[in-house]
């Protein structure tokens, strides 16, 4: 069973970052040049990919117990929405967006969601 659960979890991290360059490279630009207000999603696709991606990757590689993986989730979500954009206001790397932050935190809450649904399903199947 934990080899269908890593496989479920690569699955999840690579489709998720691929789905974020892709968006990255199309659709940010064609936003930007195109003046169009997407309510700041091209802007923290990023941020809206992170946690995600990084969770269930390294879920994909090793088993770990449920609170484990919520506490990687719940050190993922600071450093991704917090630590990262407090970078960026110090000026040490990019630029600090409040979005960002908002996107960061999202993305916790969805990779939480994700990793419960997994579970609930593969147990059901156990049971």
């Amino acid at each position: 069973m934990e080899s269908i659960r890593k496989r479920i979890y690569l699955s999840i991290s690579i489709t998720v970052i691929v789905i974020g360059l892709i968006l990255t490279k199309f659709y940010r630009p064609f936003i930007n040049n195109s003046n169009i207000n997407d309510f700041g999603f091209a802007d923290t696709i990023g941020s809206l990919v992170s946690v995600v991606g990084f969770c269930f990757f390294i879920w994909s590689t090793k088993d770990y117990s449920n609170s484990e993986k919520n506490k990687h989730l719940i050190l993922a979500t600071i450093l991704y929405s917090l630590v990262w954009e407090f970078f960026g206001y110090l000026k040490i790397y990019g630029t600090f967006d409040y979005k960002d932050i908002i996107a960061g935190l999202i993305s916790g809450i969805l990779t939480f969601m994700i990793k419960e649904l997994i579970e609930k399903r593969l147990k059901r199947k156990i049971i």
